[in-house]
């Protein structure tokens, strides 16, 4: 289903496959994650575990879940990280084994929900009103890869080629807060933003911060991520 399709409100976008949390824990910085002879340690959570029993959201995160950069992850803009299940299987192909479900970080891996195409960012809009089992998500911008990223891909290019592909997932609040599980799914409510899709932020943050038309269009939008109202603002000072 396209972001024209699922206009009028009524259209299920995605189904969720995998629900998943985690805690930061130490991590290390390997040649192989990086491109340099780093040793480092850092807190991360990027490598989440699916969880099969319902999950409570709040306007925070999920029950069982956290960040440990909070100043670039989490918080009310941020409570939600979702991705797609045809975007780890491209990854799998890239580095040579499968992507599991939370292995990048998401806490909700989508899929289709019938048959036929995978969704992506595409199919999304930035200000989505979206109902997942009792909670109500609003989509606010798309994630910016950063070198966890590729640390725990083990892809030293990964940031730039999530970028460029626009494979990124993306970003909700919650609304109204409840509990949502594996195979429920995301059914749209509101769409006040058609021609603001997500892919259309990735290619504003990533290719065109200098597309006026573009700027000015993402500009407008309700229900934008503070980060992304940041970048915008930002492009527009001479």
């Amino acid at each position: 289903m396209t972001a024209s399709e699922a206009a009028d409100g009524a259209g299920v976008l995605a189904r969720i496959d995998s629900v998943n949390v985690g805690l930061p824990r130490p991590a290390r910085l390997t040649a192989l994650a990086t491109g340099q002879d780093a040793r480092d340690t850092y807190l991360t959570a990027i490598g989440k575990t699916p969880v099969l029993r319902p999950v409570a959201v709040s306007v925070a995160n999920l029950v069982g879940d956290a960040q440990a950069d909070t100043k670039n992850h989490g918080g009310p803009d941020k409570a939600v990280h979702a991705h797609f299940a045809g975007h780890l299987a491209w990854w799998g192909e890239m580095r040579g084994w499968p992507v599991s479900p939370g292995e990048i970080g998401e806490n909700l891996t989508l899929s289709a929900a019938y048959t036929g195409r995978q969704p992506d960012e595409a199919d999304f809009c930035i200000g989505d009103i979206v109902a997942a089992g009792t909670a109500v998500l609003q989509v606010t911008q798309p994630r910016i890869p950063c070198f966890k990223q590729a640390a725990a891909l083990r892809v030293p290019d990964a940031v730039r080629l999530a970028g460029s592909t626009g494979r990124t997932g993306l970003y909700l609040r919650v609304l109204e807060e409840g509990t949502l599980q594996t195979g429920d799914t995301l059914r749209l409510i509101e769409r006040p933003n058609p021609e603001a899709t997500v892919a259309e932020a990735n290619r504003f943050i990533h290719q065109a911060r200098r597309d006026p038309a573009l700027r000015a269009r993402l500009s407008a939008c309700s229900g934008l991520g503070g980060e992304l109202r940041r970048l915008l603002d930002a492009a527009s000072e001479p």
